[in-house]
Parts: C-alpha cells; structure tokens; sequence
C-alpha cells in the first residue's frame, strides 16, 4: 500500500493531514450534485507500521485524484510504498 509515515509522537500533523484531506473531499461536488464522502479520513486510530502511524493513499481509491489534490507536494513526495501484514 501507499501511505504517508508519521512518527508516533506527531499525532497532531497526522490529525492535520486528515483533516486536510476531508475538508478538501467534502468541499468538492461531483457530476449531478454528487457530493463526496470523506467518512474514510475520520478514522480514530491509524495503523502503525514500524513505529509509524500510516495514513493510508490508496491508488485503487475512486477518490484518489481528489486526495492528491488536497496534498502540498511535499506531502505527495512523501508517499511512500509499505506492506501492513493484517494481524487476524
């Protein structure tokens, strides 16, 4: 998957980065009125990944355009591919 990595202490700049990402999806209005979702950028727990918290950009997103539209390039470069083993 593609993500953006925080460090764990940095939950504010996590927070932020959500936050950034569903304002900017809630503002946009798609074909005939559709209005996007940005339920999926709320999460209250992010996962972790080697001591990192992720905040996931998924590329199979129907959204995605979207999101990196709401990203600064910094942000964009920042993106990187991990692998989250689901722990079942």
């Amino acid at each position: 998957m593609k993500a953006i990595l925080f460090a764990q202490e940095d939950t504010a700049a996590f927070e932020a980065a959500q936050i950034k990402i569903h304002n900017y999806l809630v503002s946009k209005v798609g074909e005939n009125g559709f209005k996007y979702s940005a339920d999926r950028w709320s999460e209250p727990v992010a996962p972790v990944h080697e001591d990192q918290l992720v905040l996931e950009i998924d590329e199979r997103e129907p959204r995605y355009s979207l999101i990196l539209e709401a990203l600064d390039q910094s942000e964009i470069d920042s993106i990187q591919e991990i692998t989250i083993e689901d722990n079942i």
